[in-house]
C-alpha cells in the first residue's frame, strides 16, 4: 500500500474534462475549509499546498494508515464535487476516479515536492513567483504568514534552529540556480507511486510488488 501510519504522500487529482473547477476563489476557499475541516477527524496532517484551475497538489501526513486516508478524501473530493455539481447546475462526474497520492521518502524529498507544488503557477504563467499566488502554502513556509491548515513539514523544520533561517533557507530553495530545472516538468513527483532515492523506491516497489518504471535520468533533487 502507498499509505501508512505516519507516511507522507503527494496528492493530487484532475478535474473530469480538465474542467476549470478550481478557477474562482469561492471555490478555492472552500476547497482549502474542508481540508481545514476534515483533517483532524481522520487524522491527516496538511504539509503544503497549491491550487490550480484543474487540479490540487497537496502533501499530507496520515497518521491513521489507509482507511482513514481515504475516507478523508472521499469526504473533501465527494462534499466538493457535490458543491460544483450544484453551482452549474450539472449531474456528472466533477473528480476522475483515480486520485494520485505517491508516498513521499523522509528527508529532503519533502522539499523537493514543496517546491514543485509552490512553482506549479509560475510554470503555467499565472504569475511570475510563487510568492504572488495566494493560492499555495509558500508564503507560510517563506514568509512566516500564518495559515491555520499547515503543520510545517519535518524537512522544513529541520533547516535551521530559528524561524528566520528555516524561512532563508526555504526561500533559497528557490534561488534561480537551484530552482531553473524545477520549472520542468517532474512526472517523477506525481505520477510515480514513490518519491524518493532510488534505493528506497526500489525496496518500496518490491514491497509492494510492482515492476520497476521505465529507464530515466529524473534531475537531482
Amino acid at each position: 500500500m502507498l499509505v501508512h501510519p505516519d507516511s507522507t504522500n503527494h496528492c493530487t487529482w484532475r478535474s473530469h474534462g480538465h474542467v476549470m473547477v478550481l478557477d474562482s476563489d469561492q471555490a478555492r476557499e472552500l476547497f482549502l475549509e474542508l481540508l481545514r475541516k476534515n483533517k483532524d477527524k481522520y487524522g491527516v496532517e496538511i504539509h503544503s499546498y497549491c491550487l490550480m484551475g484543474t487540479h490540487p497538489h497537496v502533501m499530507c501526513r496520515s497518521r491513521q494508515g489507509q482507511e482513514a486516508f481515504s475516507a478523508f478524501w472521499k469526504v473533501v473530493n465527494w462534499s466538493f464535487a457535490r458543491w460544483v455539481n450544484r453551482r452549474t447546475g450539472g449531474r456528472g462526474q466533477v473528480v476522475m476516479d483515480r486520485m494520485r497520492s505517491p508516498r513521499v521518502q523522509d528527508g529532503r524529498h519533502q522539499l523537493a515536492v514543496m517546491r514543485y507544488g509552490d512553482l506549479n503557477p509560475v510554470r503555467a504563467g499565472l504569475t511570475s513567483s510563487a510568492g504572488r499566488w495566494k493560492w499555495s502554502s509558500h508564503r507560510h513556509y517563506a514568509y512566516g504568514e500564518r495559515n491555520e491548515l499547515i503543520t510545517d513539514a519535518p524537512e522544513y523544520l529541520g533547516l535551521g534552529a530559528t524561524a528566520p533561517h528555516r524561512r532563508k533557507a526555504y526561500l533559497h530553495l528557490f534561488a534561480r540556480s537551484r530552482a531553473g530545472y524545477a520549472m520542468r516538468r517532474r512526472p517523477e513527483l506525481v505520477e510515480h507511486p514513490f518519491i524518493g532515492d532510488e534505493a528506497w523506491v526500489g525496496l518500496m516497489r518490491n514491497v509492494c510488488g510492482l515492476s520497476p518504471p521505465p529507464s530515466s535520468n529524473p534531475p537531482p533533487i
